[in-house]
């Protein structure tokens, strides 16, 4: 009496402890027994409705998979089956091999992909593959004989937990594996004698495999959910990035991030634009990139700006002189903040937000010869320079000749300094009173290709990487491209726009923005026409308040955080 009494007091502590040390696990093991939690607003209703979509599609994919996979062993086991019932005939056999032709044919259905399965499709398969189990359970309890249950428990097992990894969905399945497992007890009782039967530790073996179940359909669907509002938070934020980046390109030229320590961590486009370069810049350093005596000055940028642990603050700013790979400083405006925990780094990432000043490049050399643009802004000048009769700043009364301003001679050697100009045509009204060229058409032949960037750049073959703006160059280039390659194959190909898209004359300071910019195909494969129509020039953004002072290659400005631009 006392060792009973003692046994139950220890059993009574043993409980205590346990469901004192593990109090944590009840709130979640009833809140996912109630299910997921109703979401109050409209973002978190479609974050649900987007994991349930997620879940159905995953188990879609598993189902599928799995259903090939058993489709080949189904065949295998119905030939072995198919055998027992010609050599054996009975109901256990017959029952048996109709329930296992069942299941081959879902199976092969699925697998093969004669059905669209539709989240009601699955639900009703997962019902049914539950239920011939479940007969196949009885029927091997009713009919089977003492040895042939005993070889069967293994297979009985195996199927049990072939279902929970099948259909991924414990609301289904832990229902049934309460059936299985009474199933399971009642048919011991009937093909045992209940005398030489210990009913404890049937229950107990019982009990554990259905616990082992039941956790193991439980922590699948955590982990799965788990993961996919993981992907889906990953994917939100990619998405918030990237259009974060469109807006900073409208606002700045580009970004480009460094590693902790100030090498290039991402290729950046703008970057290799703004240094007139087409090599990768990957692991290289920035500094290296800044004219020498900029260098100091970005390192105590670098460092007053990672000091600014205020979110809400606006960005530093800093204006530095780069090294262009053909020997020009070209001067920018860097933004920067800090990335903490970025990669998992332990150090934090710097991004910086690159902005040229393009007055700060210098114009080109005119003794290299004359472009297309450039030819025509000579004309453009020169006929503005045309003094009519009876107009401008005449020495004497009465009309004389129009004059030209000097430098007829320069041009002329201008044009001999393009050996690539190959033709001229001009279409002139001669009804005007100067015989306005009112067209004209330039053909031009390169004679030799340039080993690099910067001799193509200096070369005086026209070309759309001088007319466009750096930081414009790469999709312009791509759209090009993708519009000769699609008219090389389609002759009917209707003409394509590109939008905002601005350019500069050579020996002006300011952009032009194209209205209307369309690729119009070309009989030679490869080439395109593009035609420009409109200009007007560029809208410049107004200078910050607080005044303004001319530094090395630009404007000067001053943020809210006292640090200057220059």
């Amino acid at each position: 009496m006392e060792i009973t009494l003692m046994t139950w007091s220890l059993l009574l502590l043993w409980f205590f402890l346990h469901f004192y040390f593990t109090r944590r696990d009840l709130p979640d093991l009833r809140r996912w027994i109630a299910g997921p939690p109703r979401a109050s607003g409209q973002v978190n209703v479609l974050k649900e409705t987007r994991v349930e979509e997620e879940m159905l599609k995953l188990r879609q994919r598993n189902y599928k998979w799995l259903a090939r996979c058993f489709s080949h062993l189904g065949l295998l086991g119905g030939l072995g089956i198919l055998c027992e019932v010609l050599a054996k005939p009975g109901a256990k056999s017959i029952i048996f091999a109709a329930c296992w032709m069942a299941s081959y044919l879902q199976y092969l259905r699925v697998g093969g992909d004669m059905i669209e399965l539709t989240q009601k499709r699955l639900k009703m398969d997962c019902f049914a593959m539950h239920v011939l189990a479940l007969i196949v359970f009885i029927s091997t309890a009713t009919f089977a004989s003492t040895f042939e249950f005993a070889l069967l428990q293994g297979w009985q097992v195996a199927v049990r937990c072939w279902l929970v990894y099948t259909f991924l969905d414990p609301w289904i399945s832990i229902p049934f594996q309460v059936l299985y497992t009474l199933t399971e007890v009642l048919a011991y009782l009937l093909v045992f004698e209940s005398a030489s039967l210990q009913l404890g530790l049937l229950c107990l073996g019982h009990c554990i495999f259905f616990g082992v179940c039941v956790s193991a359909s439980i922590f699948i669907d955590t982990v799965l959910r788990t993961r996919i509002y993981a992907l889906l938070d990953n994917a939100d934020a990619e998405s918030l990035v990237s259009s974060f980046a469109r807006v900073l390109r409208g606002v700045c030229d580009g970004e480009v991030l460094l590693d902790s320590q100030m090498n290039v961590a991402k290729e950046s486009e703008c970057l290799k634009h703004l240094i007139l370069t087409n090599v990768s810049l990957v692991g290289r350093s920035f500094p290296h990139l800044l004219v020498e005596e900029e260098r100091p000055r970005f390192n105590e940028f670098i460092e007053a700006s990672a000091r600014s642990t205020r979110e809400a603050a606006a960005p530093l700013c800093l204006r530095v002189s780069f090294r262009g790979s053909a020997g020009i400083r070209i001067a920018a405006d860097l933004y920067h903040v800090p990335v903490p925990g970025l990669f998992g780094a332990s150090e934090p990432y710097h991004l910086l937000a690159l902005k040229e000043d393009l007055d700060s490049r210098p114009p080109p050399d005119m003794s290299e010869g004359f472009t297309v643009p450039e030819l025509l802004t000579s004309w453009h000048g020169a006929n503005r320079r045309f003094t009519p009769q009876g107009e401008g700043d005449q020495g004497e009364s009465g009309g004389r000749e129009p004059s030209v301003r000097s430098g007829s001679t320069a041009r002329s050697s201008g044009v001999h300094a393009c050996p690539e100009l190959q033709e001229m045509f001009l279409l002139v009204d001669a009804a005007s009173q100067l015989q306005d060229v009112e067209q004209v058409e330039l053909n031009f032949r390169r004679h030799e290709e340039p080993y690099d960037l910067p001799s193509a750049l200096r070369s005086s073959m026209p070309s759309l990487r001088r007319l466009v703006k750096p930081t414009d160059w790469e999709q312009v280039r791509s759209k090009v491209a993708r519009f000769a390659e699609k008219s090389s194959q389609d002759p009917d190909l209707s003409p394509k726009k590109i939008h905002s898209l601005a350019v500069q004359l050579p020996g002006q300071s300011g952009w032009l923005m194209v209205e209307l910019a369309t690729l119009h195909r070309n009989s030679d494969e490869g080439k395109v026409w593009l035609h420009l129509h409109g200009f007007r020039p560029e809208r410049r953004h107004a200078p910050p308040h607080g005044g303004a002072a001319r530094g090395h290659g630009g404007t000067r400005r001053r943020t809210a955080r006292g640090i200057p631009c220059g």
